[in-house]
């Protein structure tokens, strides 16, 4: 990891550079980081290949760079979800003692019982870490417990590990100055070049058909970030775009359009799900979720938003409303 206060930018110079005693190995990595970003950019192939987990320390640290080298955010964020599903198949293929190792390694407590072949996770790592994994079985309601930690199966901790990789990974990359790191990467400036010229034509804007998109709530922002990244939503995100988009406006054809961009899109089951949820099938025309709701559901990225934090605001719909009519 990153020490975010102190960027390593001489150590990441001397690893790839010809005039510092750049080391082949680093430099193979870059190339192989960047393989794996032309790929997915023009196949729309989410997997990540050729980057041996089992050499983790080896190009953990150029990963960042590389990514800010490009400054692309909501590609980044795409990047970084496919890392994250490849590494936890990784994780997945590892003896129970290993992960216990492994968590070490990141800094969390987690102790593996041999006893009852079960995990123990203090309260506030389960917490800390499961609020971003959709599903209610991960929900601290649902959860064992005995002596003040959570009881948890291997495929828990293996969803936390998976989750902490990838908020460490977005912390250093955001952090990480964009002009150092396109001047540390001169070297492999046509590639970036290449990759660049790429996104700029795929980050096109979905027209929205007369929708004030400047309105929308951070929720509904951050779900259509992550669409336009080519990240699968949770059911219920999914639902939630939906059906507010439909709301204030947006044609079916548009909110249909929308999902383009996510790696599982089949545009027969997008067009039943739209048409069911917009009433055309179901004969009812859903609203979406409370903020309540989707607090509850981990799907609340209010953050320091002002009128998120408002006591009367206990709706996307309501958000839009106020926005669009503040500018009016």
């Amino acid at each position: 990891m990153l020490d975010l206060e102190n960027i390593p930018y001489n150590e990441v110079n001397g690893m790839i550079n010809e005039f510092n005693g750049r080391n082949e190995e680093y430099v193979d990595i870059v190339f192989r980081i960047l393989d794996n970003i032309d790929e997915q950019l023009k196949s729309k192939n989410f997997k990540i290949r050729g980057l041996e987990w089992n050499k983790y320390n080896e190009w953990r640290l150029l990963l960042p760079f590389v990514m800010k080298s490009i400054n692309y955010p909501v590609f980044s964020n795409r990047f970084i979800n496919s890392c994250r599903e490849s590494y936890e198949h990784y994780l997945d293929s590892m003896e129970n003692s290993e992960i216990e190792l492994k968590s070490a390694e990141f800094g969390i407590s987690i102790t593996y019982d041999r006893e009852i072949n079960q995990f123990k996770v203090p309260i506030f790592e389960f917490t800390k870490y499961c609020s971003r994994i959709s599903g209610f079985e991960y929900r601290l309601t649902f959860q064992s417990f005995y002596g003040g930690d959570v009881i948890i199966g291997k495929n828990a901790v293996i969803k936390m590990l998976r989750e902490y990789f990838a908020v460490q990974l977005r912390e250093e990359t955001s952090a990480i100055d964009p002009d150092r790191a396109r001047e540390l990467f001169l070297p492999f400036s046509d590639r970036i070049e290449e990759i660049r010229s790429i996104l700029k034509e795929q980050s096109k804007s979905t027209d929205l058909g007369g929708v004030d998109s400047s309105c929308f709530p951070p929720c509904i922002i951050h779900f259509l970030n992550d669409i336009k990244g080519g990240v699968n939503l949770p059911h219920l995100a999914r639902f939630t775009v939906v059906s507010f988009l439909n709301n204030i406006g947006m044609n079916e054809q548009g909110i249909i359009e929308s999902f383009g961009t996510v790696p599982d899109f089949s545009k027969k089951v997008t067009e039943y799900q739209v048409r069911h949820i917009i009433g055309e099938i179901s004969g009812t025309k859903y609203s979406p979720p409370k903020c309540v709701t989707l607090r509850s559901n981990h799907l609340c990225y209010w953050d320091n938003d002002e009128l998120c934090h408002k006591e009367f605001m206990t709706h996307p719909l309501t958000y839009y409303k106020m926005k669009k009519k503040a500018k009016k």
